[in-house]
């Protein structure tokens, strides 16, 4: 049996890639700090480095977090810490990708959301990395990700760490047309037993989102950017991800 969904996952708004913003970079120990600090949780990044280590970026390209057009898989770890991420005036900051466990080791004790961005349905690499770094982490903590059989992997081999469905209504060509119908419809939510699904506002209001809602475990949405979002958000979900307005 599935572990049930921890209160945090409803009470506490998660900063996405952490509170990040003039001279911080997104998914970056400032940034992530800054959360800790101002008491939010934290929605990050995670992929592998070209030596299967987990590091939390967003892009598979690093062209536009750093200025260097190289992808993320393509450069060990000490490679990545040697280019520093861009703030959002483009000017280069004194941080670099970091690792997830050195992003954990800064959350500490507050709520965090870690996305695996992977988009190959043969999984258990990177998935393993994380559950084995999540081991060594006492904060609370869930994975979450768009692809279906990433969830499925904790459910069958880590079914202790709580996960949670991404899902949108927005065509993502990363992944088959057939996996991209079926997570807008949350058609295999029944069969993953997520602890909660975390769904696109754009996509908000929908006939799934709402019997999902139903079921009486949470519904995450993202990514809350206005006050106008921030409305929608209250009304349609129980939780959400934010970034520059603050909830």
């Amino acid at each position: 049996m599935s572990p049930t969904s921890p209160d945090w996952l409803r009470e506490v708004p998660l900063a996405h890639r952490g509170l990040f913003g003039a001279d911080v970079a997104e998914n970056s120990l400032a940034a992530f700090a800054a959360a800790a600090v101002a008491g939010y949780g934290v929605e990050l990044d995670v992929m592998a480095a070209g030596d299967g280590t987990p590091v939390v970026v967003h892009d598979v390209n690093l062209a536009r977090v750093t200025g260097h057009d190289v992808r993320v898989g393509d450069l060990d770890v000490p490679a990545l810490q040697a280019l520093p991420l861009l703030d959002a005036s483009g000017a280069p900051t004194a941080e670099t990708v970091p690792t997830l466990a050195a992003a954990l080791e800064i959350i500490g004790a507050c709520p965090v959301m870690v996305e695996i961005k992977s988009w190959r349905l043969r999984t258990g690499r990177l998935e393993q990395q994380v559950a084995a770094t999540l081991d060594a982490h006492a904060g609370p903590a869930c994975i979450a990700s768009f692809n279906p059989m990433t969830v499925r992997w904790f459910r069958r081999n880590r079914p202790d760490v709580v996960r949670v469905l991404t899902a949108t209504a927005d065509a993502d060509e990363r992944l088959p047309a057939v996996v991209r119908r079926r997570l807008a419809e949350l058609r295999d939510a029944a069969a993953l037993d997520p602890q909660a699904v975390s769904y696109d506002l754009a996509g908000l209001p929908n006939t799934a989102a709402t019997a999902w809602r139903a079921t009486g475990r949470p519904l995450i949405t993202w990514t809350v950017r206005t006050e106008a979002d921030l409305a929608k958000a209250e009304a349609e979900a129980d939780n959400l991800i934010f970034e520059h307005v603050r909830p």
